[in-house]
């Protein structure tokens, strides 16, 4: 079932993920500015006229953008706290009592839900929203054109069964964007440390040989593979992502 829509009023009520500029607010600082770059990001995929999926929507900087180039957009995130898995630190609180890590980590996904429709309404947009489970995309939620999947898989413990789950409401192409190994061998790399413990929500990084194996067991080929950074707000820095694109063989 979509989501209904929120009324959201106030800023204080929003975690912006995405750096957005919005109609009557300006512009409104998250933790990733991509602004003027969703081309780049979704490695020249043309939307236009076609139906988008984009997972992990956040902010849906990506939906938005998607939609003034005239896709029809679905937006996709987590219906509930439980659905995101981080690493089993000692001293964590998600260790510790991952209850009341729940009960407090769902404040910030409600925050960061209120966000995009506090932008959905400013920016008067016309995508509809689901909420639910990556690793069980349903078929009713239908088939897309284009699904957007932005920085996304490596905060996942397990890629291969969510880009499975992915593959089943993919009808042309899927793209990808996330840290890569620049290997065909098929390898990945554990990302967390030990002695590290605020870096809890990312697992693995993959090669691009595994993708590659991957995409082609889900009936993918690799079409495109291109790099460039992108501004890290909340670190001041630009890091590099690359993005895949695969399109149905």
């Amino acid at each position: 079932m979509l989501a209904q829509p929120r009324h959201i009023e106030d800023l204080g009520d929003c975690f912006f993920y995405h750096t957005m500029e919005l109609p009557k607010r300006g512009v409104v600082r998250g933790l990733w500015d991509l602004r003027g770059r969703f081309d780049d990001y979704v490695g020249g995929v043309n939307v236009a006229n076609k139906s988008v999926l984009d997972l992990g929507t956040a902010t849906g900087f990506l939906s938005f953008e998607a939609e003034k180039r005239g896709a029809r957009v679905v937006s996709f995130d987590m219906s509930d706290a439980r659905q995101q898995a981080f690493l089993p630190f000692k001293e964590r609180l998600y260790y510790q009592d991952y209850e009341s890590f729940i009960r407090y980590h769902n404040v910030t996904v409600e925050k960061w839900k209120n966000a995009y429709w506090f932008c959905h309404r400013l920016l008067q947009s016309k995508a509809r929203v689901y909420y639910g489970d990556i690793y069980r995309l349903p078929e009713g939620l239908g088939k897309f054109d284009v699904v957007l999947v932005g920085a996304v898989l490596e905060h996942l413990s397990d890629q291969v069964s969510a880009l499975a789950s992915i593959s089943r409401v993919t009808k042309d192409k899927m793209v990808l964007v996330t840290p890569v190994l620049e290997t065909d061998e098929r390898i990945a790399r554990f990302e967390p440390t030990a002695d590290n413990p605020e870096y809890d929500f990312t697992w693995w990084i993959y090669s691009i040989g595994v993708y590659r194996e991957v995409l082609t067991m889900l009936g993918f080929n690799i079409t495109r593979i291109s790099a460039a950074k992108y501004f890290y707000e909340h670190g001041g820095t630009y890091e590099e992502r690359t993005t895949i694109v695969a399109s149905r063989s």
